[in-house]
Parts: structure tokens; C-alpha cells; sequence
């Protein structure tokens, strides 16, 4: 996925624009940062290669000057010994470096100038790094922070369920200890009246027995 097509897009971008848009922010400032530095090293790359270029014209230059030196001094010598002839050949020859060293200088010039645009393009695009970096720490903190507060909720939520399982497993208790007293009691209760519905029962077998055997007697 491209985001941007060339340097150019990059600078005039509005990368907070782009981020508000985009349905997951993160992964588009993660993939803006990704194409930024591609691009920071193809701009590195081809200013080192002028740099280099830049370098080796100097070399050549002085090399020009040089030699325009040695036909002007060559020049100089011919006169000395009343060559005519040979000193303007010289002077000719001195003409057409004249002409190279001025062809080498615009040429130097030109460089020193897209040297100079390549330098403020890479300054504007670490800037644009910067604030996209910016941008990408800040969303992933306030993602953090929303899925700690997420985290949070859930643990207060489960919290919350855990106290009131233990709420009711506190009051099923105590109603289990009521009704075992309640039960307690009632076995007390229904001890002492089958022990009383026995002794009247035995009372009764004893006056029907007696009555029975006195009625015999007689």
C-alpha cells in the first residue's frame, strides 16, 4: 500500500488529516513511517551520489585551471623568445580550457544548488518523521490507556460479580443455619412428644390391664 507517490506528496501531506480519516490510525502512521524513511534514504542516496559527483568536479577542475596556468606560462615563454606563433597557439589552447573551467564551474554551481535543496528536503522530511512519530506514540498511548481503563471495567465488573455470588452465598448460609436451628428445634420438639404420647399410651395399657384382671377376679 502506498500512501504517497513522490517527495513531494509527503511535504504537502496533512498527515493529522490523513490520520483522522484513516479506520486504524496506528497501522496508517506505521505505514507513513515506513514509506518516509524509504524515501529519507533514497534522497541520502542519490545526495551522496552528487556529493560525490560534486567531489570529482573539483578535482577536474583544478586540474583545468592548472593546465590554463601552464599554457599562459607556456605563452609567456614563446614571447620571451620572440615565438609569436607559438605563444598564441599557446594562448589558444589556454582559451579552450578557459572555456571547460567555465562549463566545470556552472556545472559546480548547479550541484552546489541541488545540494543545497536536497539538504532542505531531507530537514522538511525528518520533520514530517518527527511529527509522525509524534502522532503514532500518542495513538498508541491513547490506545494503552483505553484498553487499560477496558481492562479495568471488566475487572471491577467481575469484581463486582464475584462479591455478590459471595453476598449470596454469605445469606444462603445463614439461611441454611436458621433453618438448621429450626430444624434442631423441632427435633427436640417431636423427641418429647412421642416420649409423652408413649407414657400415655403405657398409662392406658395399665388401667385396661388392671381393669381386665379385676374383672376376671370377680
Amino acid at each position: 500500500m502506498s500512501i504517497f507517490s513522490r517527495l513531494s506528496d509527503i511535504m504537502n501531506a496533512n498527515i493529522t488529516a490523513l490520520l483522522d480519516k484513516a479506520e486504524d490510525p496506528e497501522k496508517m502512521a506505521r505505514l507513513m513511517l515506513q514509506e518516509m524513511e524509504e524515501t529519507l534514504v533514497e534522497v541520502r542516496t542519490d545526495a551522496a551520489r552528487l556529493i560525490a559527483d560534486k567531489k570529482e568536479t573539483e578535482r577536474q577542475l583544478i586540474r583545468l585551471e592548472q593546465s590554463a596556468q601552464e599554457w599562459a606560462e607556456k605563452a609567456a615563454l614563446a614571447l620571451q623568445h620572440e615565438r609569436e606563433d607559438l605563444a598564441r597557439h599557446a594562448l589558444s589552447e589556454k582559451q579552450k580550457v578557459m572555456l571547460q573551467v567555465k562549463e566545470k564551474q556552472a556545472y559546480l554551481s548547479e550541484m552546489e544548488q541541488q545540494l543545497d535543496k536536497q539538504d532542505e528536503d531531507i530537514q522538511r522530511l525528518q520533520g514530517a518523521m518527527k511529527d509522525a512519530r509524534k502522532r503514532l506514540d500518542s495513538i498508541r498511548l491513547r490506545k494503552q490507556v483505553g484498553t487499560n481503563r477496558l481492562k479495568m471495567r471488566e475487572q471491577t465488573r467481575e469484581e463486582n460479580r464475584l462479591r455478590q455470588e459471595a453476598r449470596f452465598e454469605h445469606m444462603e448460609r445463614d439461611i441454611d443455619a436458621l433453618e438448621g436451628q429450626l430444624d434442631a428445634f423441632d427435633m427436640g420438639d417431636s423427641k418429647l412428644s412421642n416420649e409423652l404420647q408413649e407414657l400415655e399410651m403405657n398409662s392406658a395399657i395399665d388401667k385396661e390391664l388392671e381393669a381386665l384382671k379385676n374383672s376376671l377376679k370377680q
